[in-house]
């Protein structure tokens, strides 16, 4: 029964769910629903489910001037008032019986011939009349009347992205989150990628909703990807799903992205100055943003195997995305460090490539100030140097410094 009451409350709005649209940002999204107001006066019953999913100080009617918004918590009527005079079912005993109820509010039944105060076993009702619509009611008072626009923030629908890189395939899914209970329509539907902030101040948050036990429903992969970008606005990126959108409870997914890139596998070091007789690095891969990608986590495999994922953050296109993976068992340079004073020193790092295939080298490397650092091929920084290149299967390239420490 509940699951008929949470979707918006009251018939008015049944006729406008059709017509919602939804802004979806990681932990809630942002509803839009036309509703027809009578003059003066409306009464919104959400439902307990998607009341306490309301972010405090959002909800709000676009399209008149609110005079003041009333928030009531009614108690739930007894249900047996809407079944006086009438039977309804009990299992006793191995099997389905019948009783009338005589008086609601004793209670009292009539079993057989004799009154009873409580019925023994599990009780079914014989339709859901007497179930009350809601216990929370929110009025509004408001000048104007005619076509209006309920809005609010719920953090009962929210959206999370999952890529797979697979040789040169970048390939996303959205994934949507319905924890409200009940199914969803969305006439309209933008996701927002960025760092969007909701601050708690001194109100207390509304606990999210519970989420029913997952259940993962895939958009074919022939209804097309996927989402639009539809530009950027004060920081965050913006996109949009193709047409009508249905959210069933649990989880939905929805294609967002399928692009070419081009990844390099890549060994990284940075740290501060390493007087040890070896840099052990990270592996990873590195790749220009083919289009503005929004965060999500990466599952990457290479030459058909799963080697590992990684979280990839907000990136605008063009620019370099890194994906890291942890150590690589032959990821290893070997040092050398001659003293050539008390506090200068001669480095000399070789990096040799043992696999079948390329790899790109970073190094990144730290010296207390003030220092000096002299050496070639090496790219100064405030911080110390960064050098980057590429190796061949088999191919090695040794870089040499000198660097003078503060005493």
């Amino acid at each position: 029964m509940n699951k008929i009451l949470l979707t918006l409350g009251i018939a008015a709005l049944v006729g406008a769910v059709q017509a919602q649209e939804a802004t979806f940002y990681r932990g809630f999204a942002e509803v839009k629903t036309p509703v027809t107001l009578p003059a003066g006066e409306w009464t919104w019953q959400p439902g307990e489910t998607l009341f306490e999913t309301l972010v405090p100080g959002t909800l709000k009617l676009i399209g008149v001037t609110e005079q003041s918004r009333r928030i009531l918590s009614r108690e739930a009527p007894n249900p047996l008032a809407a079944y006086r005079g009438k039977a309804i079912s009990f299992y006793w005993e191995g099997k389905w019986r019948e009783a009338v109820v005589v008086d609601p509010d004793k209670p009292l039944f009539q079993f057989e011939g004799r009154y009873l105060t409580a019925l023994p076993g599990l009780v079914a009702y014989p339709d859901p009349s007497g179930f009350p619509n809601s216990r929370l009611e929110v009025v509004f008072r408001y000048q104007g009347q005619g076509s209006a626009t309920l809005d609010y923030l719920s953090r009962g629908l929210s959206w999370g992205l999952r890529y797979t890189l697979e040789g040169n395939d970048l390939t996303g899914w959205a994934g949507l989150h319905n924890s409200l209970g009940t199914p969803q329509r969305f006439r309209q539907v933008e996701l927002v990628a960025g760092t969007v902030p909701l601050l708690e101040g001194g109100i207390a948050v509304p606990k999210a909703a519970t989420a029913p036990a997952p259940e993962a429903r895939s958009m074919a992969a022939d209804a097309g990807f996927g989402a639009e970008f539809a530009g950027e606005a004060g920081g965050t990126f913006r996109y949009r799903l193709p047409g009508e959108v249905n959210l069933e409870p649990g989880l939905t997914e929805l294609p967002f992205i399928r692009a070419q890139v081009q990844p390099a596998y890549t060994w990284a070091y940075t740290g501060g100055f390493n007087t040890g007789l070896e840099i052990r690095f990270q592996r990873g891969y590195r790749f220009s943003a083919p289009e503005n990608l929004a965060a999500g986590i990466v599952s990457i495999r290479d030459q058909g195997v799963f080697v590992g994922q990684a979280a990839l953050p907000d990136t605008a296109k063009g620019s370099l995305v890194r994906l890291v993976l942890g150590p690589d068992p032959e990821g290893q340079a070997e040092r050398k460090i001659e003293q050539l004073a008390q506090n200068s020193f001669r480095v000399t790092t070789t990096v040799r490539n043992p696999k079948k295939y390329a790899l790109e080298v970073e190094i990144s490397e730290f010296f207390p100030r003030p220092f000096t650092l002299e050496g070639q091929g090496l790219e100064k920084t405030p911080e110390g140097y960064r050098v980057r290149f590429s190796l061949n299967p088999g191919q090695t390239r040794i870089l040499v410094y000198t660097v003078t420490l503060p005493r």
